[in-house]
């Protein structure tokens, strides 16, 4: 999941630059002695490659107009609000004025996805993207 700008920029280089390397293989005559089989293996690894990022690239740009973020349970909670903030336009910079910490710890919360935050730094967290939160309760019957 591309979860910044600077992540964003970089997938988006990474794909033109796959997207570049399929056209070049394209073109390229095959060597004396490569099977045209492993020509075509070669462009669908790259084609798989560049349909993933491309699918990370589209995730993050949809996420822009998402108004409803949904988890099915509390353990998708970090990858929710990271969503959340990409989906109010905010960047990690942002969010850590907010909350009133380094833009650093933003980031490190993110690249961990949130593990080893504190409950109460969640809710902060959820507070400054300014986001309700809604959950029902299962017990299972044991």
């Amino acid at each position: 999941m591309i979860k910044n700008e600077r992540q964003y920029k970089i997938t988006r280089s990474r794909a033109d630059e796959v997207r570049n390397s399929v056209g070049e293989l394209q073109r390229t005559p095959l060597p004396d002695g490569l099977q045209p089989e492993m020509r075509e293996l070669q462009l669908d690894a790259l084609r798989g490659t560049l349909d993933d990022l491309q699918a990370e690239l589209a995730e993050y740009d949809a996420l822009r107009d998402e108004s409803l973020i949904e988890a099915s349970g509390i353990a998708q909670l970090p990858t929710a609000l990271i969503r959340a903030r990409i989906a109010r336009g905010l960047t990690q910079r942002q969010l850590a004025e907010r909350v009133g910490v380094q833009e650093q710890a933003i980031q490190r919360y993110e690249a961990a996805d949130y593990f080893g935050a504190s409950f109460a730094r969640l809710v902060e967290i959820a507070n400054a993207l300014a986001i309700s939160v809604d959950y029902v309760i299962h017990l299972d019957r044991s």
